[in-house]
């Protein structure tokens, strides 16, 4: 009979099987991402490491707890539909976990712009007894769903790009009228750097730069008492030393320079660095490849958060002294922003106690 802990103990030894050094599927489908130009190893590297540390016993018990799921409350016989982002390698693995520990059927839309990482954690799921049969299914293509009708989708999005995916959705008849939905839509998030001391230097530096800025828990707003002006030159000498490991992947487009151009002009504070800017005010968030950097202190940060509202994903510190007003739930510490415990809440949602509510809550 499947329960709970049947459910843990096997997600366990998958994991274990399927980030295993000697999994050579997994080894392949990362030379096939880094080959053919989807992410740079060093980020691909990064995503799986940074899954190894925090997938454990403790933490996934943890998770557990906190989410309230338990055999009596939980989404057995739910269909949930996944629509991963690819934005990020392996950004979809937490909506997957959540919904095979929440023991109801998985089924994955797989991002075409991260085809080979996920699925490999998948195909070691179906191996076992508990989902050996149609709980797990997973798709490059949405229309291979057509008429599979879900309790439940997920999936990432913007203003603009949510009205076409419950287009596609609706095309296909994939959600019935009580359907939930959970969106997310937090886009960046801001840290709040009050010393220069190496470690909170080299935390931020990753929390920037890190997959070139992108995904909702890179940092895209810092808030400090310096001026970017007083600290960029040793500021640049940190970010050297990480581009020399990990070299950005992607380009930005030529509006870069020109914004960088522009802010010449006007006698704005910046830093240039080839395929990134710094640049200190403005915050007119138009464009990747940009961070910004406001003087303030923690009430600055508070005044910042109410602003930039759904946008803001997460507000990290680098002490746990540190209080920003109105906004302690969204408070991590700025070690962690690429190196996200799994029971992490997107957009403030633990995913596995929205997917084990009550059906009509």
């Amino acid at each position: 009979m499947d329960n709970l802990q049947n459910r843990i103990r096997t997600l366990l030894g998958v994991m274990k099987t399927w980030l295993s050094p000697d999994n050579e599927y997994l080894h392949r489908a990362i030379d096939q991402t880094v080959e053919e130009g989807y992410f740079s190893f060093p980020d691909v590297k990064h995503a799986v490491l940074a899954l190894k540390d925090n997938l454990s016993k403790t933490a996934l018990e943890e998770w557990v707890q906190t989410s309230g799921l338990n055999d009596e409350r939980d989404a057995s016989g739910q269909n949930i539909l996944c629509l991963h982002a690819g934005n990020l390698p392996l950004v979809g693995f937490q909506d997957a976990l959540a919904v095979l520990l929440s023991g109801a059927r998985y089924t994955g839309k797989i991002s075409r712009k991260d085809p080979y990482l996920l699925p490999t954690f998948l195909n070691e799921v179906k191996k076992t007894e508990l989902w050996g049969g149609m709980d797990v299914q997973w798709s490059h293509r949405l229309q291979d769903f057509e008429d599979m009708q879900n309790d439940a989708i997920l999936f990432a999005g913007s203003e603009q790009s949510v009205p076409g995916v419950k287009e596609a959705i609706q095309k296909f008849n994939l959600a019935k009228p009580d359907t939930r939905f959970l969106i997310r839509s937090a886009h960046f998030s801001m840290a709040y750097l009050n010393n220069k001391d190496t470690q909170p230097m080299q935390d931020l530096t990753e929390a920037i730069f890190r997959y070139g800025g992108k995904g909702c828990r890179s940092v895209a707003v810092v808030v400090s008492p310096f001026e970017l002006d007083d600290i960029k030159c040793e500021f640049t000498d940190y970010i050297e030393s990480f581009w020399l490991d990990n070299p950005q992947h992607e380009k930005p487009a030529p509006k870069l320079k020109q914004r960088f151009a522009y802010n010449k002009a006007v006698e704005r504070p910046q830093a240039w660095l080839d395929d990134f800017l710094l640049q200190q005010g403005g915050l007119e968030l138009d464009q990747d490849f940009i961070c910004y950097w406001i003087t303030g202190n923690e009430k600055k940060v508070s005044q910042l958060a109410g602003m930039l509202g759904n946008q803001l994903q997460s507000i990290y510190i680098t002490h746990p002294d540190i209080e920003i007003p109105g906004y302690e739930q969204k408070v991590e510490f700025l070690s962690d922003a690429q190196w996200p415990p799994i029971f992490w809440k997107p957009d403030g949602t633990d995913v596995l106690k929205w997917l084990c509510q009550p059906q009509h809550d």
